[in-house]
């Protein structure tokens, strides 16, 4: 028995080693799958930005027969390779490579953004599964109070010193205790299933790491929504300059090469050789919608650039109200703690009237159990720090959390 819940323990920590490893080691195969697919997609994206500037190689066969207004007719063959590259776009081709490149790591963040999402959803479920199960605990102990206390009310109603309404009171506490019991088994199933949808962890063994704070600044510099708008408004800056650059000088090198074959069937005249053309061509464009075009794109990376801002201000706001959120219940478990220790003293008076005869075993357990309520108390508001902290754990890129 022993050895089992070490092999229990080992399994859950190498788990969360996996979860260090990969955001998606905890995920089911079909989220995994998903998310695999996604970053194939913007992979093959990326490859197709960056290098679009690179026209093709056009290579072409022919034969034919041709009759000349001469006369002359004859078989012709052509084997051909000709390319038509620009080779300066005023700065154009340098911004398609940025916006590549900035492209991509946007997509980069937005999966990393969904998978966070994902886990955060996981671990959430998973914490509120444990928050459910020490309220069922804190009811079957609230309801234990409860029959003692209906129990003395019915003994002082049948001896007169109790009216009726003091005995219905405790029996309605009671019901609508036992309908509390009821909803968080309820809860328990559906926060189950929930975790169902996600991963195949079981969320009554699963051994959930502790999440530990993360300093302010390190939260806004490697937030994921930040960086992902930061990379988006990196990404609109270099289209800006790519729509800039189509109306300005180009240059184009073009060149071709060949080889060909003619066969007179008329005369005794054949030719047969090579041939091959190169050159630049200057192009200067004249749009009169040129202006506009390149301003709407200027506004639209400006606008990025302005809620870049504005989501830097909600985001440093959202974290100091986690923080006041977070002190709250520290506060509330120090204040829950002194209590306790009343509880002890309380207990220990009780413990010396019940051996002396002046107080009942049952003012004894009531104290008891209302103590043990309390100390449930603290543990559900540790879960709810837990809960905090995990929203800026998964806030983040994995490699910027620890």
């Amino acid at each position: 028995m022993k050895n089992s819940v070490v092999y229990f323990i080992i399994f859950h920590l190498l788990a969360f080693i996996s979860l260090s490893a990969d955001d998606k080691e905890l995920l089911s195969q079909e989220k995994q799958n998903l998310l695999l697919q996604e970053q194939n997609r913007y992979e093959s994206e990326y490859e197709k930005l960056r290098y679009n500037w690179i026209t093709p190689l056009n290579l072409g066969a022919s034969y034919g027969y041709d009759k000349a207004y001469t006369g002359d007719y004859g078989t012709n063959t052509n084997v051909s390779a000709s390319i038509s590259q620009d080779i300066f776009r005023s700065g154009g081709i340098t911004y398609q490579i940025e916006y590549a490149d900035a492209k991509k790591r946007t997509d980069e963040i937005s999966l990393s953004k969904e998978m966070a999402s994902i886990n955060e959803q996981l671990f959430t479920t998973l914490l509120d599964y444990k928050k459910t199960l020490y309220q069922k605990e804190q009811s079957e102990l609230i309801l234990k109070n409860k029959e003692i206390e209906i129990f003395i009310k019915r003994q002082l109603y049948d001896v007169g010193k109790a009216d009726i309404t003091e005995l219905n009171n405790a029996l309605v506490a009671q019901s609508s205790e036992l309908k509390n019991l009821v909803t968080h088994q309820y809860m328990l199933a559906k926060l189950r299933g929930e975790v169902l949808k996600l991963s195949d962890v079981d969320p009554a063994k699963f051994l959930l790491p502790t999440f530990t704070l993360i300093e302010r600044d390190a939260y806004l510099e490697n937030n994921l929504n930040l960086n992902y708008l930061r990379f988006q408004a990196k990404s609109y800056e270099s289209l800006y300059g790519v729509t800039k650059s189509n109306y300005l000088p180009s240059v184009t090198l073009n060149a071709n090469v060949g080889y060909r074959e003619y066969d007179s069937k008329k005369y005794e005249n054949k030719y047969d050789g090579n041939y091959y053309g190169a050159g630049v061509t200057l192009n200067i464009p004249l749009t009169y919608n040129a202006d506009a075009t390149t301003q709407e794109a200027k506004a639209s990376y400006l606008k990025q650039a302005a809620q870049v801002a504005d989501t830097y201000r909600i985001t440093k706001a959202s974290y100091t109200q986690s923080i006041e959120l977070i002190e709250s219940y520290r506060s509330y478990n120090e204040i829950t703690s002194k209590n306790l220790s009343l509880y002890d003293e309380l207990i220990e008076a009780i413990e010396a009237g019940v051996n002396t005869g002046e107080k009942t075993g049952y003012d004894l357990q009531i104290i008891k159990n209302t103590k043990a309520i309390e100390k449930l108390n603290i543990k559900l508001s540790e879960i709810n720090i837990q809960i905090e902290l995990a929203k800026l754990h998964f806030a983040l890129n994995f490699k910027d959390r620890r």
